[in-house]
C-alpha cells in the first residue's frame, strides 16, 4: 500500500539522519521520563515535599515531550534528514513551508527546556548550598538564565514582523538575522553551563566526602563537561549549516540540541537520586561506606540530613552522625 503523497514516511529507509534523531531522543526521552518519575518517588519515599527545583524539571520533561512530537513532524511530514530537492519533489512547496514553522516552534520549546533546567539546577544550589557567596552567585544565576530565557524566546517568536513571514517568506515585512540570534543564544546558553558547571566547586572543595560520593559526584561533572562539549559542537555544527539545503543541514544541529537539553535533565536529577537508590537497596552506602546496626528509620534520617550537602539539607531534622561508641566508624567520614 502506497504512503500518502506529501509524506516522507516511506523515505525513512534511507533517511540515516532522521532515523537516527527518532532512535537517540527515544531513548534519551524514555531514559528521561524513568530518572524524574524516580526522582519524585524518591522524594516521597522520604517524605519531602516537591521544591522549586522539582517543578522546574517536571516542567522541562513535559515542554521536551512536546519539542520531541514538533521532532518526529519534522521528519515525518517535512523531511528533515533528507535533501531539499528530494523532499520538494515529494512534498512540494508546502513542505518547506510546514519545515518552517514546525522549525520556529521547536526553537521556542528548545529555549524553555534550557531555561527550565537551568533554574531547576541553580534553584537546587540555594537549597544546599548555604555559604552567602555560592547563595549570591546563585541568585545571580538565576536571574542571568531568566533574563536570557525570556530574551531569546522574545527575540525568536518575533524575528520577523509580521511572524508569519519566518515560513511564508512571500509576505511582506522586515526578518532580523536568524543565524546571528541563535548563535549569540548559544554562546550565551553555554557560558552560563559552564558557570552552573563551576559555581559549587569552591564548596565541595571543602567538603570531607568519602569514596561513594566522590564517585557520584565525579559522574555528574563528566556528564557536566560532556553537555558543555555538545554545546560547543552544536554552535560550531549551526555556524557551517549546508546554504539552500535547509531539511538536510539543520538535521545534525536538531539532533544535537535534542540530546544537549535531554541530557541537561538528567543531570539535573543526578544529585537527587540517591536517596531514591538507597532505599531499593536497603543500604546507606551512598551516604557512607561504613554500615552501622541502626534502623531504617534513623538512616533515613540521616540520609535525609548529610546526603550531597554535607549535613546542610531543607529539612528541619538534625543529622544523625554515625555512634562514636561503634568501632567500626570511630575515625571515619561521614
Amino acid at each position: 500500500m502506497s504512503m500518502p503523497t506529501g509524506t516522507f514516511v516511506h523515505a525513512l529507509g534511507h533517511n540515516w539522519l532522521g532515523k537516527a534523531d527518532i532512535a537517540v531522543q527515544t531513548i534519551l526521552l524514555a531514559a528521561v521520563s524513568v530518572i524524574v518519575g524516580f526522582r519524585l518517588w524518591s522524594r516521597r519515599r522520604l517524605q519531602i515535599s516537591l521544591q522549586g527545583n522539582d517543578w522546574f524539571i517536571v516542567a522541562a520533561t513535559i515542554v521536551m515531550l512536546g519539542r520531541y512530537v514538533v521532532e518526529l513532524l519534522l521528519i515525518l511530514l517535512c523531511g528533515m534528514g533528507l535533501h531539499a530537492d528530494e523532499v520538494d519533489r515529494t512534498g512540494g512547496p508546502e513542505a518547506f513551508v510546514r519545515f518552517k514553522k514546525l522549525t520556529y516552534i521547536g526553537e521556542l520549546l528548545w529555549a524553555t527546556v534550557l531555561g527550565l533546567t537551568q533554574l531547576s539546577i541553580l534553584q537546587y544550589y540555594l537549597r544546599r548550598l548555604q555559604q552567602r557567596l555560592a547563595m549570591r552567585l546563585s541568585y545571580a544565576g538565576m536571574g542571568l538564565c531568566s533574563a536570557l530565557w525570556i530574551a531569546s524566546s522574545l527575540a525568536t517568536a518575533f524575528i520577523c514582523t509580521p511572524s508569519r513571514k519566518v515560513w511564508l517568506a512571500s509576505l511582506e515585512g522586515d526578518c532580523g538575522n536568524r543565524n546571528k540570534l541563535h548563535t549569540g543564544c548559544a554562546v550565551s546558553g553555554l557560558i552560563l553551563n559552564v558557570f552552573i558547571l563551576l559555581l559549587p566547586l569552591p564548596v565541595i572543595r571543602n567538603m570531607q566526602l568519602t569514596w561513594p560520593k566522590k564517585v557520584w559526584l565525579a559522574i555528574i561533572y563528566i556528564l557536566g563537561l560532556v553537555l558543555i562539549g555538545l554545546s560547543a559542537v552544536r554552535i560550531k555544527t549551526e555556524l557551517f549549516l549546508i546554504s539552500g539545503d535547509s531539511t538536510y543541514g539543520s538535521a545534525r544541529g536538531s539532533l544535537l540540541s535534542s540530546v544537549e537539553t535531554l541530557l541537561g535533565i538528567i543531570v539535573a536529577c543526578l544529585p537527587v537520586l540517591a536517596p531514591g537508590s538507597q532505599r531499593i537497596n536497603g543500604t546507606t552506602e551512598c551516604t557512607s561506606i561504613v554500615q552501622t546496626p541502626r534502623s531504617d528509620h534513623v538512616a533515613n534520617r540521616y540520609w535525609k540530613a548529610s546526603v550531597l550537602s554535607n549535613g546542610q539539607m531543607e529539612d528541619s531534622e538534625p543529622e544523625i552522625p554515625p555512634s562514636h561508641s561503634d568501632p567500626t566508624t570511630h575515625g571515619k567520614k561521614v
